[in-house]
This record gives C-alpha cells, structure tokens and sequence, in this order.
C-alpha cells in the first residue's frame, strides 16, 4: 500500500521525512519514491535519491514539474496549461497498492487548479496519509489546523510525524497537539543542525536516531 506524505506547510520537511522512510525501509520493503507535481528549478526527487541512496529506478518521474517555485496552480498558470487534477487522481487510485512513497507539493490545503486542493485529490486517491508537523514556535496553530481539514474531509490518515529544529516550546507542543487532536504519533525526527548534512551522515544519523521502534514502518506497511 502506498502512502502519501504532506505537511502542515511548505518546507516542513516532507522530503526529509520521505528521505529518512526510503534511506532505512526501502531497500528491506521494496519501496519507490514519487513526487507528482514539482515547482521550481530544485527537485526534490534529486534531493531524495542523493539523501537515500537508491537506484534512480525507484524514483518515478514528475507527472507535473513546473519551473516557478510557487503554488502548483499559480505555476502552470504562468506556463499556460492547468493541471488535470482528474486524470492525476485517477492516476493516483490506480498505484495506491503499490509501494510507494508519494509527496505532496507544500501543504494540504494548497490549489493544484483554481477549483481543487490538495487534499481533494489525495481523498480521491485514497491513499493513507502521514502528516509531517513542525515542532517550534506556531507549530500548534497551523497541525490543528491541518488536522481539522484531514478528519473533517474523514481521510485514510496513518499519524503525524514531528520534524525539525526543537526550541522550548516543542515538549509541550507536540504533548497539545496529540491531547487536542487525539490522532497517532508516529515518531519525531529532531534537526541538531541546519547544514545540510552529506548522504554518509544523513544515513549514519538516519539508522541511529529515526523510528528506533519501527512504528513509523509499520505504519508504511
């Protein structure tokens, strides 16, 4: 079963966190990587395979790759085209048993056309979802409201996935978010630096400090 990773925004760290599953799972669990729609000259399917070091094999090409880095529906606007959120829906039910990582471009709520939302297509997909949540300063605020969107649209929803930069309030904003949300945590990745680290320290640091429990793989499974 695929699953899809979005997150409360753009830059939350949906990447990291697909980076991280396919480093530690996806030689053991046959995984593949797709990111359905890029914005910008920076490709996160790149970034991803650098990170995890798999074969480009496992790495599906874009459907959609627009060249400004903005809102998929702004994007193709400025190219003259619209996405057929439709066609990529239907696209998405029809691999949703294959094992793959599926990530979203920015955050739920975010236009892919000026009448469909992320979040619309990934409920017309039906693929299980894992939200990634920041863990600093406005993290309840915009995972709430996330959250809100998620239950109320009644998705597959897998858990949410804390990642980033921890600050003094991150102990008690992931405790009020699970309390107000009720939802499942499956795990937390914490940053101790903002360089970017090279693919031996990220897997070095990937197989020591992510899902020690494997509930996050079980999860995926």
């Amino acid at each position: 079963m695929s699953v899809f990773i979005s997150a409360t925004g753009t830059d939350v760290g949906k990447s990291f966190l697909s980076s991280l599953i396919l480093a530690k799972y996806g030689e053991e669990l046959g995984l593949k990587y797709f990111k359905p729609i890029q914005t910008g000259e920076e490709s996160d399917r790149a970034s991803v395979m650098d990170l995890s070091g798999l074969d480009e094999s496992r790495f599906l090409k874009n459907y959609y790759a627009f060249a400004f880095a903005g809102s998929p529906h702004y994007a193709a606007e400025l190219e003259g085209t619209e996405i057929d959120t439709d066609e990529l829906a239907r696209h998405l039910f029809s691999i949703r048993e294959e094992k793959l990582i599926v990530e979203g471009a920015g955050g739920l709520l975010v236009p892919l056309t000026r009448k469909t939302l992320t979040i619309d297509v990934v409920r017309q997909s039906e693929i299980p979802l894992i939200l990634a949540a920041p863990v600093s300063l406005g993290a309840i605020n915009q995972t709430l409201l996330s959250l809100e969107a998620i239950q109320k649209r009644n998705l597959a929803f897998k858990g949410i996935f804390f990642i980033g930069t921890p600050d003094k309030t991150t102990e008690d904003n992931i405790r009020t978010i699970l309390e107000w949300s009720g939802v499942p945590m499956l795990g937390f990745f914490f940053f101790h630096t903002k360089e970017r680290l090279s693919r031996e320290e990220f897997r070095k640091e990937c197989f020591l400090r992510f899902d020690p429990d494997s509930i996050l793989k079980e999860a995926i499974q």
